[in-house]
C-alpha cells in the first residue's frame, strides 16, 4: 500500500539519525502564526508568513505532511501568487536575484526554518520534498491553486541540520505565501519534543489548524516606523509603542478579532503580545497599522 511505504519513508528519514532513541507526548501543544512581511506586494496583494510555535527550544519540526486519512492543506479563497523564476521550497532563493527580479521576493513557498538557500556552513540543509513526483501536490500549488496533500505529500528536513530546531523564540518558519483572499488549513507537524523522536511514527504526528488570515486586516498599513512616527521595543513581559501624538489603538489577532484596546494621552502605550496593531492619532484620519511578531 503507497500510504504504508510513505509512512515508512517519513520514519526513515529520522531513524537514520535518530538511531532509534524513543520518547512519548502525550499532547499537542504547537500552534501557528501569521507574520505580515508585505502589504499590497504584488498589486491587490498581501504576503504572510507562517510559523510553527514550538513549546521547547531544543524541539525539531522534521517533516510537514498530508496523506488520505489526515489531509494537510493550505488554502485561499482567490489564488496563491507564484512568480514565474520562483519554486516551491525556498531551497533556491537568492536575495541577490531579488534586485533584479523584485516580484521573486513575494513568491509563495513553503520550507523549514530556512527562506532562502541553505548554509552548509551554518548548519543548514535544503527542503526536501515527498514525493519526488510533483503531479501529487506541488504542480497544482505552483499554478496558484491550493496547496492539498491528500494522496500521499511532505516537505521534511533530517534531523542534524538546525533549520528545524525551535530555538530561543520557539517558532519555525514554514511558508510564505501571497494572496488577495483568505488564506485557512491544517497542517500535520511532525515535532521530535526536545529533539527526541518517538518509536511510532504517529506518536510524533499532530493535526494542526491555521488561524484564518485575511489580508483586509492589513489594507492601508502604512511604514510608520520608516517614517520615525511609531517606534516598538519588544519586552519580556509585551511590547511597548510610543507614537508622536495622543492616539486611540486596537490589537488584532489573525482572525480580525480585537483582542486589546485603549486611548493613550501621550503616544505611549503597551500591548500584552503581538499581531495587527492599528492606531490612530488625535486629529483622526486613516489609521496606522504594524504587523508585531506574535510571542
Amino acid at each position: 500500500m503507497r500510504r504504508n511505504a510513505f509512512r515508512s519513508a517519513l520514519f526513515g528519514f529520522w531513524l537514520l539519525v535518530a538511531g532509534g532513541v524513543a520518547a512519548q507526548q502525550s499532547s499537542a501543544p504547537y500552534t501557528f502564526e501569521w507574520e505580515v512581511v508585505a502589504v499590497d506586494s504584488i498589486p491587490g496583494m498581501t504576503t504572510v508568513r507562517l510559523y510553527a510555535k514550538l513549546v521547547n527550544p531544543t524541539d525539531y519540526l522534521t517533516s510537514i505532511s498530508g496523506w488520505d486519512d489526515m489531509v494537510g492543506f493550505i488554502q485561499t479563497t482567490t489564488s496563491f501568487y507564484q512568480d514565474p523564476d520562483g519554486w516551491v521550497t525556498a531551497n533556491d532563493n537568492n536575495p541577490l536575484i531579488f534586485e533584479l527580479l523584485p516580484s521573486l521576493r513575494y513568491d509563495s513557498w513553503v520550507t523549514i526554518g530556512i527562506e532562502s538557500m541553505a548554509v552548509g556552513l551554518e548548519g543548514e540543509i535544503p527542503v526536501g520534498l515527498f514525493p519526488a513526483e510533483t503531479e501529487y501536490w506541488v504542480d497544482e500549488f505552483e499554478s496558484g491553486g491550493n496547496l492539498v496533500m491528500d494522496i500521499d505529500g511532505a516537505w521534511y528536513v533530517t534531523v542534524g541540520g538546525v533549520n528545524g530546531i525551535a530555538g530561543e523564540d520557539l517558532r519555525v518558519l514554514v511558508g510564505q505565501f501571497t494572496t488577495d483572499g483568505v488564506i485557512s488549513g491544517v497542517l500535520n507537524l511532525q515535532v521530535f519534543s526536545e529533539g527526541v523522536a518517538s518509536a511510532d511514527f504517529m506518536d510524533d504526528v499532530y493535526a494542526i489548524t491555521i488561524p484564518t488570515f485575511d489580508p483586509a486586516l492589513a489594507v492601508g498599513m502604512e511604514d510608520a516606523a520608516s517614517r520615525g512616527t511609531w517606534g516598538i521595543r519588544i519586552e519580556e513581559n509585551g511590547v511597548v509603542h510610543r507614537v508622536e501624538s495622543p492616539c486611540r489603538w486596537e490589537r488584532l489577532d489573525a482572525t480580525g478579532r480585537i483582542v486589546e484596546a485603549g486611548i493613550s494621552l501621550d503616544g505611549h502605550f503597551q500591548t500584552s503580545g503581538g499581531g495587527i496593531v492599528r492606531v490612530w492619532p488625535e486629529n483622526g484620519g486613516v489609521p496606522l497599522c504594524r504587523s508585531i511578531p506574535w510571542r
